[in-house]
């Protein structure tokens, strides 16, 4: 699998913040992050944007180009300084299908994995209060993105209290007494534009994950 898709040239590096896709641009590849992370999110009809995602290595999004292209319906901006994403043109993905069939398989994996994602973020949102979805959310990060330190688990640098209340639904004021919270309970602490999960059994009140 990885020499047909190397093929399609050589990863793109972004700069923290940049934009990789916009919402509602053309998409004519299929994206796969390299290195580093990519944050997806939509600006709502009201104008409230909702961050629907954190894509890390091996993941990939604009999986509608696999449908003949059409309008992204999220935002992709890279989060960190070592992002790398490589663009995968239609024809080289139907290349890889050819070859290796298992690599559908293994696309396919990747499209179920986040569609329920979005399902259990939408299901937490319905059933959980703010500093309950905050420690699922940081649980989660911890999981799918961490790095392990000698302090502690260390998610995505420079992950901001406005981005984590746009993943949970809420203000950066309510994020903000939350995590106060959990590191006066050394749960959580803050190092060099990292949060780092101290303990991570700690960041959700026992019966709620």
């Amino acid at each position: 699998m990885g020499e047909v898709v190397l093929a399609a040239g050589v990863p793109r590096r972004y700069r923290h913040g940049e934009v990789i896709l916009g919402q509602g641009q053309p998409i004519a590849c299929l994206r796969l992050v390299v290195a580093g992370a990519v944050r997806l999110a939509a600006v709502a009809p009201n104008g409230r944007e909702v961050v629907v995602g954190l894509l890390g290595p091996g993941e990939a999004f604009g999986e509608v180009a696999l449908l003949g292209g059409g309008p992204s319906p999220v935002e992709a901006r890279a989060v960190g300084e070592e992002t790398a994403v490589l663009a995968i043109p239609p024809g080289v993905l139907r290349e890889l299908f050819r070859r290796l069939p298992a690599a559908a398989e293994e696309l396919l994996r990747i499209v179920a994995g986040r569609l329920h994602e979005t399902t259990v973020a939408l299901e937490e949102a319905l059933a959980h209060d703010v500093p309950t979805r905050l420690g699922l959310r940081l649980r989660r990060l911890a999981e799918t993105h961490g790095e392990g330190t000698p302090e502690g688990v260390a998610l995505p640098p420079r992950l901001t209290q406005e981005e984590l209340a746009r993943m949970v639904g809420t203000t950066r004021e309510s994020v903000n007494r939350a995590l106060a919270r959990l590191a006066a309970r050394g749960a959580l602490a803050h190092r060099e534009h990292r949060y780092v999960v101290r303990d991570p059994e700690a960041l959700v009140p026992a019966g709620e994950g």
